[in-house]
């Protein structure tokens, strides 16, 4: 990995994006960002921030959904990147009742294009903003064992003595000084 080559950034149009893109891009890092501009969150503020990155002349943007595993598939054929960061999902809870759908769209499919995009080029880093979708507790960070690219490490045990029990009963003072 060198400084010449690009980081893909999703999101970038989003609070936590921007302010990561513009420090890649301050540290002389080109960066491809990545957003659908979704209406979620007021779009007039996500082209403010493009405008502000738009200055940059080692970045490049790209309007397009993580969901959409067609286009992802393209970028990631056009493009290579060494680096990703994924921080683009679908934000709300609440929203999440009104429209699971959307949801499920962008914050599995659209996660799981990215984990593709990075399987089928040599992608040396994927961070991600959020833990995988999954439902199931993730003990990080996770790196596959050696004899396996797809296998998950065995989780380690947490013996019991570690674990906080509260006392059933106070501890009484000696009143003869000894134990």
């Amino acid at each position: 990995m060198t400084d010449a080559d690009p980081i893909l950034v999703t999101g970038a149009a989003g609070f936590i994006g921007f302010h990561v893109t513009r420090r890649l891009l301050e540290r002389g890092r080109s960066v491809v960002g990545l957003d659908n501009l979704d209406p979620y969150y007021d779009v007039r503020l996500k082209e403010a921030r493009l405008k502000q990155l738009s200055g940059f002349s080692s970045f490049g943007f790209e309007r397009l959904d993580i969901a959409d595993r067609a286009a992802m598939a393209a970028l990631f054929s056009a493009r290579r990147f060494s680096v990703v960061v994924h921080l683009a999902a679908q934000a709300g809870v609440r929203h999440s009742l009104v429209d699971p759908h959307a949801y499920v769209d962008a914050n599995v499919a659209g996660f799981l294009n990215v984990l593709e995009g990075c399987r089928r080029q040599p992608c040396r880093h994927l961070v991600s903003g959020r833990p995988p979708p999954t439902g199931l507790p993730i003990r990080w960070p996770i790196a596959p064992p050696a004899s396996s690219a797809c296998a998950m490490p065995p989780q380690p045990r947490i013996p019991l003595r570690t674990r906080w029990r509260p006392r059933r009963k106070p501890r009484r003072e000696s009143t003869t000084g000894c134990a």
